[in-house]
């Protein structure tokens, strides 16, 4: 989940619309727009050496690629969640679906190197609100909306048979959007976008040939978003995507079937100094049944922020997450992959009874669907 979950795991972002600050909720996903990644509820991804989407989650697994690979996915989420105020006992819903693409690509350029570039959703989320966003009589916030685009290039390095080293320059897009007004009279209160570099370092290790080792670092995204209000007021935003390093183990428990473990850790104080370090644990499996390979998985995170400072445009929370999914392998050798998980965001109370986007309530029914449908060569 978070900031960087998505890792898709819940995250977000600030702008400031009015003489207020507000947060742009945004979902950071722990999961690519993979069958495996989704089935598995990302704890297959840093040990992925079999296919492109490695240049995102682990740059230095693209040494498994004999030749070259391509991956392209769809993904769609499904968002929805309840919040009820405590003091006047009224509710708000959330909800909306977006869809999210996956391309990536990967060559090998000699023995010692491949070289990998995707396009990637790497988390961003829209929300309607059918009672105002925290669920207060003038219906402020409408809408609100975070989109964050990563295009990552990235190159592995054999050191030898058994080590390989990677790296991976991204640069990350993020635009929000606040609708909203005073009752029914709705218009566009904030929008802004911005460009940003960032980087990730990886390793892959194979430590005998049924298990395999796999870490990466990603450093924080910085960004400075002019925001365009309603208002004669032109505003800057900071926004960050947070700092993470996922480590992941694949072992090969016989020909047919393979357990992945991953431990994933995020600086959500980079966000805002009120959160703090987060972690997740997965456990996901494949298992080969001649033309048919299926997956499975879940995953836990913990909430990065306390009830008194969570927020009603941020409902953070831990995150319970549950896959599953399969691809089929036709006859040109490509697989076709389809593959469902379900993610429970928590209760995300709020304790802070302070004024409209800290009122006092909690959350029912705070969950995300994804569906992803997946080709790969």
């Amino acid at each position: 989940m978070k900031l960087t979950r998505i890792s898709l795991g819940v995250m977000a972002a600030c702008t400031i619309f009015t003489p207020f600050l507000a947060n742009s909720a945004g979902l950071s996903m722990s999961q690519l727009a993979t069958t495996k990644s989704v089935a598995t509820a990302g704890a297959a991804n840093v040990t992925n050496s079999s296919d492109s989407s490695a240049t995102i989650s682990n740059a230095a697994a693209l040494s498994g690629i004999e030749e070259r690979s391509y991956v392209s996915g769809a993904q769609y989420t499904n968002v929805f969640n309840q919040f009820t105020r405590d003091d006047t006992g009224e509710s708000t819903e959330a909800s909306k679906g977006l869809i999210a693409p996956h391309a990536s690509y990967a060559k090998r350029l000699n023995e010692e190197s491949v070289f990998g570039i995707s396009l990637h959703s790497a988390g961003g989320l829209g929300v309607e609100y059918s009672n105002g966003v925290g669920a207060n009589p003038i219906n402020a916030i409408s809408e609100n909306a975070i989109t964050v685009v990563d295009i990552t290039s990235g190159i592995s390095y054999a050191i030898n048979d058994k080590l390989s080293l990677g790296a991976s320059l991204i640069l990350q897009y993020m635009k929000v959007d606040v609708i909203g007004g005073m009752n029914t009279q709705l218009e566009e209160l904030a929008t802004g976008d911005s460009i940003a570099p960032s980087f990730a370092l990886s390793t892959h290790y194979e430590l005998s040939d049924s298990t395999h080792l796999g870490m990466q670092y990603r450093h924080k995204t910085d960004h400075e978003i002019d925001v365009d209000t309603s208002l004669d007021i032109n505003p800057t935003a900071a926004l960050s995507w947070v700092t993470s390093v996922d480590m992941g183990l694949k072992h090969q428990l016989s020909e047919q079937t393979a357990l992945m473990v991953n431990a994933k850790f995020e600086n959500w104080e980079d966000h805002d100094d009120k959160y703090t370090w987060t972690y997740s644990v997965g456990l996901g499996a494949e298992h080969k049944l001649d033309k048919l390979t299926i997956y499975g998985g879940a995953s836990y995170d913990s909430s990065p922020v306390s009830e008194n400072d969570r927020d009603v445009l941020l409902p953070v929370d831990e995150q319970w997450r549950i896959g599953f999914g399969g691809e089929y392998e036709l006859e040109s050798g490509n697989k076709l992959g389809l593959a469902y998980q379900y993610q429970n965001n928590g209760t995300a109370d709020i304790s802070a009874n302070n004024g409209l986007l800290q009122p006092t309530g909690s959350y029912e029914d705070n969950r995300i669907h994804f569906v992803t449908v997946s080709y790969r060569h």
